[in-house]
């Protein structure tokens, strides 16, 4: 039964790149992940944000759906949150991925 799954898992991952390279897309456009743009440590961008976790000002922790996201500094503050788009400001010293 899970041989069933994983093949059927596996064949969906082929489509979905097939489709992106028919398409000339990135990469990871298409694998779920979160995209996720660095200016210098004192922004950070999250594209494909599914939640808030954790918000304080020496640590924010996004939910991207297949991964968790912390970032820790100090004065960190969301600026912006719409649609699935977050923007984290402020004195980033570490970004932290975890499953």
């Amino acid at each position: 039964m899970r041989n069933r799954k994983n093949c059927r898992e596996s064949r969906g991952e082929k489509i979905i790149e097939s489709i992106g390279r028919n398409l000339d897309l990135p990469q990871d456009a298409l694998s779920g992940y979160a995209r996720i743009e660095i200016c210098g440590n004192r922004e950070a961008t999250v594209e494909g944000c599914v939640g808030i976790l954790e918000y304080s000002d020496s640590s924010v922790t996004v939910n991207t759906g297949k991964l968790t996201v912390r970032f820790c500094g100090c004065s960190l503050t969301i600026t912006e949150m719409q649609d699935a788009c977050t923007e984290i400001k402020g004195i980033i010293t570490s970004i932290d991925f975890s499953n």
